[in-house]
């Protein structure tokens, strides 16, 4: 014998959610949250209908001993981040450290890549037992999808764009008022004369908040918005949309609003890198006051990530804590500050 199965050896014929995924040709993450009895507004009821009929076809039944290990604590918190690479989340996970660590708790960081697929993912490893609880931005799953942690007893303090609610749901959130912080932002461009101001953003997470307030005050002074779309939340597409901006024959901005920082510095070493002169030729702002904005003379909003990641760790713990805090979840707001520097 070599210690392999030989090959007329049966096999386990107990199907498992990666058989179910495989036969519906979906992912495990959507298996997972389906079954699970989550409320996923993010899976089509077709996908959920065939999942469910599925899994009763290869006669699917859930791993209650798994299951049953919720019931040992871990001391470890999960942190789930949108990007690693952006300079915004280390210190919001230095604060999380920070508080975490004297309360006897390690943090663990998962990266879900800002897409739906990567947060889908993060649930099902939650869902694991991996964590106590958890901090986490989630630019796509809305709280029905993040019910199944609550139902697992895995409290949720999650990073948001504004005061949300979350219904009896046990869900916390923190933040500050990126609406109000990008109208205060559009409002110092316009009283420093700037009547033409291009918002580069992206399609999904805090740029859809961070529009609205430009949007709002720009309108409210007579003068129309204008955006460009960049795809990720990167130097590289804040590069590329200021060059398509640079690029139009009818371009007029005398000002670009970066709806983060990573955004405002990709499109302010665009314009230079095509000999506009920042901020002689055109102002640049952005939205987050990480590092490098202070090094390169970025005007832009301080978000404090550093206190954030702190009460977000608090909340958590003291929902943890026997006898602490129950019932529904809360929002708890921070307050922004403007930076202004040498960019605008």
């Amino acid at each position: 014998m070599n210690g392999r199965r030989e090959r007329n050896q049966p096999r386990s014929s107990r199907p498992t959610q990666k058989d179910v995924a495989a036969a519906a040709g979906v992912s495990q993450a959507t298996v997972s949250l389906v079954l699970n009895k989550a409320e996923t507004p993010s899976v089509p009821q077709s996908t959920r209908a065939r999942i469910l009929k599925l899994a009763g076809e290869l006669g699917y039944q859930p791993n209650h001993p798994a299951r049953n290990l919720r019931s040992s604590k871990t001391m470890t918190l999960a942190c789930v981040i949108p990007d690693i690479t952006n300079p915004f989340y280390p210190g919001l996970v230095r604060g999380l450290q920070r508080t975490a660590a004297p309360a006897g708790y390690d943090v663990l960081i998962y990266d879900t890549d800002g897409m739906p697929e990567g947060e889908h993912r993060a649930i099902e490893w939650l869902l694991q037992g991996r964590a106590d609880g958890v901090v986490g931005t989630f630019f796509h799953l809305r709280v029905p999808d993040l019910a199944a942690l609550s139902r697992h007893g895995l409290p949720l303090v999650r990073l948001e764009s504004q005061n949300k609610s979350r219904g009896d749901l046990p869900i916390d959130s923190v933040y500050i008022d990126n609406a109000g912080a990008a109208a205060a932002m559009t409002q110092l461009l316009i009283a420093r004369g700037h009547r033409h101001i291009t918002m580069i953003r992206g399609e999904y997470g805090p740029g859809e908040r961070r529009a609205l307030g430009y949007a709002t005050v720009m309108r409210d002074a007579g003068l129309t918005p204008d955006f460009e779309i960049a795809e990720t939340y990167s130097e590289e597409a804040g590069a590329r949309a200021m060059q398509r901006l640079l690029a139009k024959t009818h371009h007029r901005a005398t000002a670009v609003f970066g709806a983060s920082d990573v955004l405002a510095l990709g499109a302010m070493g665009a314009a230079r890198a095509a000999g506009v002169a920042v901020p002689g030729d055109i102002a640049v702002v952005g939205f987050d006051d990480i590092p490098a904005a202070k090094l390169l003379g970025l005007t832009t909003v301080r978000q404090p990530e550093f206190e954030l990641g702190t009460l977000a760790a608090k909340v958590l713990i003291e929902r943890l804590r026997p006898g602490g805090l129950k019932g529904a979840g809360q929002s708890r707001e921070l307050k922004f500050e403007i930076i202004q520097r040498s960019s605008a």
